[in-house]
């Protein structure tokens, strides 16, 4: 990798030091055991009669409320497998391809904060419901530029827009109303304010590594120069901090364990 700007003596290095790395190695077997008890914990989720839960899927039970976040849950879930599977099965520490593992649990777990955040249920089926058209957009989309017919797209809407005149505060409104990745991470940031960073900037930080953000990669991770300077910018080696990994994953278990507790509130 290439990057340009040096420090006075010439260089631009930052190398975790080996006791740093060792505890974020132990960090990450302690966060591994975590992860296996959220697992066995979304395995075990369920919709109790009578609970907000039931009471959310009733008044929408198109794509409702519940159905979206144990989805999220186990996306949040399959990419931290992920993660798990390269430093344990391929006892390796990825300066790029984990960062977007985070990225992706981050988003998806965020997601399912902001969908049961709000405490009024018409606040909480609102936000399904244009959630749930917006990704059934995308799916309209891909076909139409595809050139291909979409005959699920009328019926889909029609099931949202019944499910949204079903509540007499919604009648009406509108879905197609959309609310970014950006903005939810940002509203979801008091239910977890013990992270190391907010959840906008830990997804922020680890979409760098995803878009090929030379800037980001700078920022965030360690590197060594290997070669001289030349026409403003010197070679690096890019490597990942243990540690700094560790602290990442932890906060994505921190957002999923947060959703989990929510969701038994909810229950």
């Amino acid at each position: 990798m290439s990057t340009a700007g040096t420090h006075e003596d010439g260089r631009h290095d930052r190398q975790e030091l080996p006791e740093h790395e060792e505890l974020g190695r132990l960090s990450l077997r302690l966060s591994f055991a975590r992860y296996e008890s959220l697992v066995a914990r979304s395995d075990a989720l369920s919709i109790r009669a009578g609970s907000s839960l039931a009471g959310d899927r009733a008044a929408a039970p198109y794509s409702s409320v519940p159905d979206q976040v144990r989805v999220s849950i186990g996306v949040a879930l399959d990419h931290l497998h992920g993660f798990k599977i390269i430093v344990v099965n391929g006892e390796a520490v990825l300066p790029f391809a984990m960062y977007t593992l985070v990225r992706s649990a981050y988003e998806a777990a965020g997601t399912a904060l902001w969908l049961l955040q709000p405490a009024l249920r018409d606040e909480r089926v609102s936000r399904s419901l244009r959630l749930a058209y917006e990704n059934r957009r995308q799916v309209h989309n891909v076909s139409e530029k595809l050139g291909r017919e979409d005959p699920g797209w009328d019926r889909a809407v029609a099931a949202l827009e019944r499910d949204r005149d079903g509540r007499p505060a919604l009648a009406g409104v509108e879905l197609q109303v959309k609310t970014s990745v950006t903005d939810r991470l940002t509203e979801i940031a008091p239910l977890v304010p013990k992270l190391f960073l907010t959840p906008l900037a830990l997804w922020q930080t680890a979409s760098g590594m995803a878009h090929a953000n030379n800037s980001m990669m700078v920022h965030v991770l360690d590197r060594e120069q290997i070669g001289n300077v030349e026409h403003g910018g010197a070679d690096y080696m890019i490597t990942a901090s243990v540690s700094g990994l560790a602290c990442y994953f932890d906060a994505a278990l921190n957002m999923i364990e947060t959703l989990m507790n929510l969701w038994d509130q909810r229950n």
